[in-house]
């Protein structure tokens, strides 16, 4: 499979440490996991919506015998890059619920059926990267042909997570506006970025740059080889 290393794997990698007390964000929160997957030989995205029922089946029997719901997303890039195809994002409500569906998938006929001819049609990186998310806008629902900006941030020296958080909250920018937006908190520690800025919208803005709209470029780092911060993806929900 092609090399995949960090979710922001369009930049120029440059490693950094971040010493973060994670509990605070861990307890309740919303877990997103990402998965950077690239299709094999021919195969394209036709083929691997022709395999989605059995995963379908398997998702409705687990929320129906268990009450565990589970979102999943494909992210499709707009932009060109050569690293992998899209992004395979799994939402669970929090880390209790995630340990259950592994818990169950790894029981499951119908999900072992479905790995083994998934695997036939993609290949996705086994690193698995792990976000915590903090609610910035509230009461949105995503649906097929969103479009989700990815901004991240690397805070200079004498910045807090608590800083970002509470300066999107209050830019008018993004309120009364078809926006779902959250900050999501990585949860392993060799990064390049501190925090991400995740949002969905219902209509195409060009060029946004997450970090400029939202008042906080004081805060963070400037990359040069990706100064826009922000990454486009056309969003399509699997249910």
């Amino acid at each position: 499979m092609k090399s995949i290393f960090l979710l922001l794997a369009a930049l120029l990698v440059i490693c950094g440490c971040s010493q973060q007390d994670e509990s605070k964000y861990m307890q309740d929160k919303r877990v997103y996991e990402f998965s950077w997957c690239s299709y094999n030989g021919e195969y394209k995205a036709k083929d691997l919506n022709n395999e989605l029922i059995s995963y379908l089946g398997f998702l409705t029997n687990l929320k129906d015998q268990s009450g565990l719901n589970k979102e999943t997303k494909y992210l499709n890039p707009s932009f060109t890059q050569n690293r992998y195809d899209f992004s395979w994002l799994d939402i669970f409500q929090n880390e209790l619920e995630k340990k259950a569906f592994y818990e169950f998938s790894e029981n499951s006929e119908i999900h072992k059926n479905w790995l083994g001819s998934k695997e036939e049609i993609i290949t996705c990186d086994s690193q698995k990267q792990t976000f915590y998310e903090t609610k910035i806008v509230q009461n949105y629902s995503s649906s097929d042909g969103d479009q989700t900006y990815i901004g991240f941030c690397k805070l200079k020296d004498g910045f807090e997570i608590e800083y970002i958080i509470n300066k999107l909250k209050k830019n008018s920018i993004f309120i009364d506006k078809p926006y779902n937006q959250v900050v999501l908190i990585p949860n392993f520690n060799i990064i390049d970025f501190n925090l991400l800025i995740y949002l969905e919208s219902d209509f195409v803005l060009s060029d946004l740059n997450l970090i400029r709209k939202g008042g906080i470029e004081n805060a963070c780092e400037v990359y040069e080889n990706y100064s826009a911060n922000s990454l486009l993806f056309d969003t399509y929900i699997i249910d």
